[in-house]
């Protein structure tokens, strides 16, 4: 009953911001507004339209985007927006019940990763397998996609197009930001593909999640993890705790990684047992709206990023 009357009041809400926002010609809102699910997407579309003016961020306090569902504030959010974007992986499965309680007309939703080759959660070596995963699948997708800055620069151009069409009147602006951001992607990559080509190792070993499907795909890196990048499992088995323990010492590796978020205890006790140290890479997955008042952006974070992966893999 209460989310019968949840979703009864959205709709009414829904429907009183809709019309607010209709001009005298009943046919546009007063000005382009985009709500995005996640910091990836928000940074790309800040990008393109030069400011934050007209763009929402739903996960904008540093939320699990695999646990994540919508209040009744988010839906009325979405219903009130033009563009919707999230990423489309099986974490966003409550995105198709929102979209029918926004029962908006106008709103265009677009889900990022139909507009890049996206791989199957690899289980490798070592990995532990999940037991109790609400997501696990045969076929389950690698939902993070932004984590290459190839799909980043791809995503932004199909954005940009998308942005164009609904705003044609400022689409120049658009284009020109949108190209200007990829040429920055397009370079950070390039500077990927030379530290990785001169690294003295191959191989990083997560003593974690592992969210970085994409980003080895791109630069042909072996990997080891603990876990898969969506798993919810946080303690390690004695066999795989065993199997990273030998391969950091087979490996020689001076550093093991973990993710921005984590505990850190079973890279301390891969670390106690073969004297490497502990790095960290930050996936963007908990950048909250503190940190982008403060100016963390995604570039910065792959430029730091690529700073981790060179003291690890020398």
């Amino acid at each position: 009953m209460k989310k019968l009357l949840s979703i009864i009041l959205c709709l009414i809400m829904c429907t009183v911001v809709m019309c607010s926002c209709v001009n005298s010609n009943g046919t546009s809102h007063e000005g382009l507004k985009i709500v995005c699910t996640a910091f990836p997407q928000y940074d790309y579309v800040k990008n393109i339209l030069g400011s934050e003016e007209g763009l929402s961020l739903l996960l904008d306090d540093g939320a699990d985007l695999h646990s994540y569902e919508p209040t009744a504030t988010d839906i009325i959010e979405i219903a009130s927006a033009d563009l919707f974007i999230y990423i489309g992986g099986i974490s966003d499965s409550w995105v198709e019940g929102t979209l029918k309680s926004a029962n908006s007309e106008s709103l265009k939703p677009v889900a990022l990763m139909d507009m890049v080759e996206t791989y199957e959660v690899d289980y490798v070596a070592g990995m532990e397998k999940e037991h109790n995963h609400i997501h696990e699948s045969e076929h389950e997708k690698d939902e993070h996609i932004w984590l290459s800055l190839r799909n980043s620069a791809e995503i932004t151009k199909n954005l940009c197009e998308i942005i164009c069409e609904i705003d044609s009147a400022n689409s120049e602006k658009y284009k020109t930001n949108a190209e200007n951001y990829i040429n920055s992607l397009n370079a950070l990559d390039g500077e990927y593909k030379s530290v990785i080509e001169s690294a003295n190792r191959n191989t990083l070993l997560f003593a974690d999640r592992f969210p970085f499907r994409y980003l080895v795909e791109d630069y042909g890196l072996d990997y080891h993890a603990a876990f898969s990048g969506c798993s919810s499992e946080s303690e390690a088995s004695f066999q795989t705790m065993a199997f990273l323990i030998d391969k950091t010492k087979e490996l020689k590796l001076p550093a093991v990684i973990i993710t921005e978020g984590s505990d850190g205890s079973i890279a301390e006790m891969i670390c106690s047992e073969t004297g490497a140290k502990i790095l960290t890479l930050d996936s963007c997955q908990s950048v909250s709206s503190a940190d982008i008042a403060r100016g963390t952006n995604y570039l910065d974070i792959m430029r730091n990023n690529l700073e981790i992966l060179r003291e690890a893999l020398n």
